[in-house]
Order: C-alpha cells, then sequence, then structure tokens
C-alpha cells in the first residue's frame, strides 16, 4: 500500500477521482481514473471537498500531504501528553525528526493553544520534583530545566521563589539521612561535598549545613574544621 506522502507532487499525472468510499474505521480510500489510490482520513476529505468525479493535481496533493502530516503529529503530540507533561519547545522537538518543522511547530502551537501545554505550570511543577523529590541543588536543577527547553527568564522566575533557608532544609534532609554517618571524618566528608556538588548545591551552603551539624557535637573545632573544610 503506497502512502500518501510516499507520492511527489512534480511526479504527480493527477486525474479526476472515480471512487471515494470508506476502506476502514475513519479511513476514506480515494482512486483515480488511472488506478491510483490513495488512503486518507475522513477529516482531510471533509476539510478539502473530495468526492467523486472531482479533479486532483499536484497542488491538491501537496495540501493533502500537508495535513496528513499536521494531522498525524497533533495525533503523536496527543500520546505523548498522555503519558506525561511536556513544555513547548520538548515536545517540539521531539516531533521533529518524524514530522519535519513546519508540522512539528504547527502541533505544538495547537496543544498550547488548547491548554494542553503550559510552560509556566510545566516549569513550577518541574522544579518542586527537581529540588524536593530529587534533592537537586539550584544549579543541577536550573541545567536539568534548560536541557527541557524552558526559556531562561521563567526559570529565573521560577527559581526566584526558593530561599536559601528551603535549599539549606534540603542539604540538612540529605546530610541527616544519606551522609549521616559521613560528615565527621575529614576524608569522608570531603566525599559528601563533592557528592553534594554533583547535586548542584553551592559550597558555602553546604559548608554552612554541615558546620551547623557539627556545632552539636561536644568536641566541635571550629578552627579544625576551617581547616578541614578548606577555609
Amino acid at each position: 500500500m503506497k502512502r500518501l506522502a510516499d507520492y511527489r507532487s512534480e511526479d504527480f499525472r493527477g486525474g479526476m477521482i472515480t471512487e471515494l468510499s470508506v476502506y476502514k474505521g475513519d479511513t476514506y480510500k480515494l482512486e483515480l481514473e488511472d488506478g491510483q489510490t490513495f488512503f486518507l482520513n475522513c477529516a482531510i476529505v471533509a476539510d478539502y471537498d473530495l468526492h467523486e468525479g472531482g479533479e486532483m493535481d499536484g497542488e491538491l496533493l501537496e495540501k493533502l500531504q500537508h495535513a496528513d502530516k499536521l494531522r498525524k503529529a497533533k495525533k503523536r503530540a496527543l500520546y505523548l501528553l498522555g503519558s506525561r507533561m511536556y513544555c513547548y519547545n520538548e515536545l517540539y522537538k521531539k516531533l521533529l525528526p518524524t514530522y519535519g518543522e513546519e508540522a512539528s511547530r504547527a502541533a505544538a502551537d495547537a496543544m498550547r493553544e488548547y491548554g494542553y501545554i503550559d510552560d509556566e505550570d510545566y516549569a513550577e511543577k518541574l522544579a518542586e520534583k527537581l529540588i524536593h523529590g530529587k534533592h537537586y541543588g539550584m544549579q543541577k536543577t536550573r541545567w536539568e530545566m534548560q536541557l527541557r527547553g524552558l526559556d531562561r527568564n521563567l526559570i529565573d522566575d521560577v527559581l526566584a521563589q526558593y530561599t536559601e533557608d528551603e535549599i539549606d532544609e534540603e542539604i540538612m534532609r540529605l546530610l541527616e539521612t544519606k551522609y549521616s554517618e559521613k560528615i565527621s571524618d575529614p576524608d569522608d566528608r570531603r566525599r559528601t561535598i563533592a557528592a553534594l556538588a554533583r547535586r548542584g548545591y553551592g559550597y558555602h551552603s553546604v559548608k554552612r549545613c554541615i558546620e551547623k551539624l557539627l556545632r552539636e557535637q561536644e568536641d566541635f573545632d571550629p578552627e579544625e574544621f576551617e581547616d578541614q573544610f578548606g577555609g
């Protein structure tokens, strides 16, 4: 079965539509007088008023191909959005390799118009997941959000809602659980600092939180801590 997209308008002979009938489900079979056969979605048949006795030329073929690609891009976008949230650019890039720039952009625009994608809501939920769910610091959270294709100004606005105290609470939670036995010994402490840095936490924030925990110990020596921590 030759697909509509397989035809090239410059090689298309055109002709009169001799048959237009339901093929299967919402798909119509369209046949020209020379035997060329096409299978089209019923919405496209209606949108372009296709009917038996009508003429089909290269220009109409291109319009039908464009409409078919856009329909499939929208269908794929809805399928993707049914599994998880996407921001605009992330959805567009997901569609691009298969459907091309024009159809992918139009499909993403349609999803935004329908209210199925909302970058601001997506950014807020993503930041919440990364900071409180995955326990990422600001640096890694920002990087992850940029990877999704979110606007930098939007990222700045969303992350500005998180205070220093809120981030410190996340660090403290990690220090009191995952790294509870890895902050007293200097070598363990250095490894803990490196691990938290990989999570995107700033050096001074980590130092402040570790010092807060160590100060609760009777044998805590502030000067020794500064020397061991690197000042």
